[in-house]
């Protein structure tokens, strides 16, 4: 098994190439429309709606909320933003575990969310916090929800190599 290390060093092949525009076929297959006027926004009104106005944590949400993050799990939706973009998570369209494992940007962006994760604990699956916009896949300007911050997972890993220990085969 190839460690995260592995795939995110490698460098990028024109299979690979091939294997992104897969992947973006895959990120943009028509699916439920969710409007958003921000990323920020839009989980910023999850946080609103799960915290009571004591500070306490909800577990009940409303149906509608409830029903469109479930599309976005599932990658049956998208965020729009105004300036027309796409923003998909990452488990929900390119990450499942049904996803082709011979995909090599799919491998890659595998490996960028677990260094992702490991660099910023305390952190949930990056694979369930992170978007990407669904017409480029780029890597390099992902939104995450858990880091409630725009990210650069390229970077991220690189500094996670220089921070951390290696992955251990």
């Amino acid at each position: 098994m190839t460690t995260p290390d592995a795939a995110w060093k490698a460098p990028v092949t024109a299979a690979e190439d091939f294997d992104r525009l897969t992947a973006q076929s895959i990120a943009v297959l028509p699916v439920g429309e969710i409007r958003a006027e921000s990323l920020e926004a839009y989980w910023r009104e999850w946080e609103t709606l799960g915290t009571a106005r004591n500070g306490d944590v909800l577990d009940v949400f409303p149906p509608v909320l409830l029903e469109e993050i479930g599309w976005l799990q599932k990658g049956e939706g998208y965020l729009r933003l105004p300036d027309g973009s796409r923003w998909v998570l990452a488990s929900g369209r390119l990450t499942r575990e049904d996803a082709p494992d011979d995909n090599a940007f799919l491998g890659r962006l595998h490996a960028l969310l677990m260094e992702h994760q490991l660099l910023r604990r305390p952190h949930g699956s990056a694979r369930t916090a992170v978007l990407l916009d669904a017409d480029t896949l780029d890597v390099r300007r992902v939104f995450c929800r858990e880091c409630r911050a725009w990210c650069d997972l390229q970077a991220d890993a690189e500094e996670a190599d220089a921070t951390r220990p290696p992955w251990e085969d």
